[in-house]
């Protein structure tokens, strides 16, 4: 990033100064801290891993560049090497760049972590790709659905913009299971915020679903539910999204392998989803691209 992101302290990003008044002088003052607080200050150049998600209690973070504390908020971008302190009964939600959620909770006395510490750690893939977990960080080669390539827990996709859905139907060996109609639903706290109705699917025709606009700092469900005409039931994939609301503070690359079963002729069929994060436009607008393949 800039030159002037690596000075000041690591800043939050407080929802509450998100304030913009009809004055060109309010607007810049607003702007002014926003860009300020978008990475954590680090002399040499770290960028934040994490973004605080939720705060319950009172809690202090430690900052690494300068042995500085502040009070953590929601909105706080933190470096590997900050520590947080949490005081009694306190709990702290955050999002990693590269490797989804964690939570960490104080019982009866102060607790003290390092941010690295708490990041979810990579595992091996066995002999075969299971059909779970989610392959994210820097690598983009092909190699990282091999085995003996690692993954991690499977986690919300971290985004720092709501990113376009396009979903692909693919006919498999026997191709009986006919395609019928698609639902997309974009939900907050349990309330359904924005649907879209899908009719008539085809094979190999790629739907595309634009989400609204979403709010930073905050996490939703997106779900796909897909109905098969001559099959009982309807194959549902949802998985949560995280919109951080910073410039680049999102997932490098997420593939994910997922599978849902059907009920066709007495048997149970199962259906398979691979997710995969792409960048595409001159903007490098992101696009999560689902491919279920329909044995």
């Amino acid at each position: 990033m800039r030159k002037a992101v690596d000075k000041g302290v690591p800043a939050c990003y407080d929802e509450n100064m998100a304030v913009l008044t009809r004055t060109i002088l309010a607007a810049v003052l607003f702007m002014a801290p926003l860009f300020a607080a978008a990475y954590p200050a680090s002399g040499s150049g770290t960028e934040p891993v994490a973004q605080v998600y939720e705060v319950r209690g009172n809690a202090t973070v430690m900052i690494s560049a300068d042995n500085s504390n502040m009070s953590v908020k929601k909105g706080c971008l933190l470096a590997p090497d900050d520590s947080l302190t949490l005081d009694p009964n306190t709990s702290i939600s955050v999002y990693f760049k590269n490797g989804g959620r964690k939570e960490i909770r104080s019982k009866d006395t102060r607790a003290s972590y390092r941010v690295a510490d708490l990041a979810p750690q990579t595992q091996a893939y066995a002999q075969s790709v299971p059909l779970f977990g989610a392959t994210r960080g820097l690598d983009a080669s092909p190699a990282s659905f091999y085995p003996g390539s690692f993954f991690y827990p499977q986690e919300a996709v971290v985004l720092d913009k709501p990113p376009a859905i396009e979903f692909t139907l693919f006919r498999g060996s026997d191709g009986e299971l006919i395609p019928g109609n698609a639902t997309f639903q974009v939900a907050l706290d349990g309330r359904i915020l924005d649907s879209r109705d899908f009719k008539g699917l085809e094979y190999g025709s790629p739907y595309v679903y634009q989400l609204p606009k979403l709010k930073g700092q905050t996490a939703y469900i997106v779900d796909l539910k897909l109905e098969l005409q001559n099959a009982s039931g309807n194959v549902d994939i949802s998985f949560p999204l995280y919109i951080s609301g910073i410039p680049d503070f999102s997932d490098a690359v997420y593939r994910s392998f997922e599978s849902a079963s059907m009920d066709h002729k007495g048997k149970k069929r199962a259906i398979t989803a691979v997710k995969q994060l792409v960048r595409r436009g001159a903007s490098s607008a992101p696009v999560i691209v689902i491919e279920l393949f329909i044995p």
